[in-house]
């Protein structure tokens, strides 16, 4: 998401990237920017950073991560603007922090830190509103992510390729889903839920994480090891998607999952919990942002289907509850496959973006 922000910016400012943490490695494009890695431990780090922010007085410092905007609101210097970004509902985040004093320090930072931001860009409406409601935070706008269109999208490897054409070759049906494989992200519920759909549902998995080997375990000890297919991570997935019938998700929360973008992009309907933030706006093309409004599930949309929603926190310590979710989702699962889709994706703009980061910039 910085990558493509610097995209933008660039196009009428110096950009600086400012790494906090010099050992990740840079996957993104730049663009020319400047970047500048902060070396040493980590009260090192921190004397570097606030000498750099007061010596440079930039026009404006945009921060990313919850860490990172607590030390833009405590370091910067009184000339430059103070724009914190949140990309997940956080109510929903600090619930699965593993490590009670940060959950508290998190907390009560959001509540009485983050008004001092000169704004918070939220990328969903479901997450300012979560700020609001639960922190108390005011000082919003509501700006989406960039959303880019890899229309020159690689030809599948040989291995995927083959998988592909097994899959096709008995007349399989592709659902796919992409990204960090962890409890959070849904993925075992959703193979859970393939227990609810016909025999030629194929659930494509790509990406990495702890929970691999319990969904491998799963669906070897459920008799799905034919039509769960694990590939692993794969940098370009819109190759993927342009193959794939359906694009699902069962996430617990997030914020504004530009995966759904995606494959909206690759022409590929959705199939998503409906989850506090992201999955109304994307499936509705923008036209649904209320997240308190009630609706009946399942809810078919110009770009997909919404499935249940539900509130993880609910189901804390007793899986068993996921299942009356997880056979509905493979409800939903069928009847977005055989539903025709209008896929409208036009309500996020590049040059929207640029100008309302250039606002809050220049003030």
């Amino acid at each position: 998401m910085a990558s493509n922000l610097v995209e933008l910016l660039v196009e009428r400012y110096d950009v600086t990237i400012v790494l906090v943490n010099n050992k990740l490695e840079i996957r993104e494009n730049t663009y020319g920017a400047q970047v500048l890695r902060l070396s040493g431990g980590k009260f090192h780090k921190l004397l570097e950073l606030r000498q750099v922010l007061h010596r440079e007085k930039y026009s404006a410092v945009i921060s990313f991560g919850i860490i990172d905007n607590i030390l833009n609101i405590i370091l910067n210097s009184k000339y430059s603007r103070t724009i914190i970004t949140e990309h997940s509902t956080k109510s929903f985040d600090n619930e699965i922090e593993p490590n009670p004093l940060k959950k508290k320090i998190y907390t009560w930072c959001m509540k009485h830190l983050y008004k001092h931001a000169d704004n918070i860009v939220c990328v969903s409406q479901g997450i300012a509103d979560d700020l609001r409601q639960t922190y108390g935070v005011k000082n919003t706008s509501v700006i989406y992510n960039v959303i880019k269109n890899d229309r020159q999208a690689d030809a599948l490897n040989t291995a995927d390729d083959n998988l592909l054409k097994d899959i096709r070759h008995r007349d399989g049906r592709i659902i796919l889903n992409a990204g960090r494989i962890t409890p959070a992200k849904g993925q075992l519920n959703l193979v859970k839920a393939m227990k609810f759909t016909p025999a030629n549902f194929h659930l494509v998995l790509l990406g990495e994480g702890p929970d691999v080997e319990r969904i491998m375990d799963y669906t070897k000890s459920h008799g799905l090891g034919d039509r769960v297919h694990y590939v692993g991570f794969r940098k370009n997935i819109s190759s993927w998607m342009r193959e794939s019938d359906l694009y699902a998700s069962m996430s617990w929360f997030e914020g504004f999952p530009t995966v759904l973008s995606e494959s909206l992009l690759a022409g590929t309907p959705v199939v998503s919990s409906d989850i506090f933030s992201g999955p109304r706006e994307i499936l509705s093309n923008g036209r649904l942002i209320d997240y308190l409004s009630q609706i009946k599930y399942p809810y078919i949309l110009p770009n997909g289907v919404l499935a249940d929603r539900f509130d993880f926190r609910d189901f804390m310590g007793n899986s068993s509850d996921f299942a009356k979710i997880e056979r509905r989702f493979g409800e939903c699962l069928k009847i977005a496959m055989n539903t025709s889709f209008e896929l409208k994706f036009n309500f996020i703009s590049s040059r929207d973006t640029f100008n309302r980061y250039k606002d809050l910039i220049e003030g």
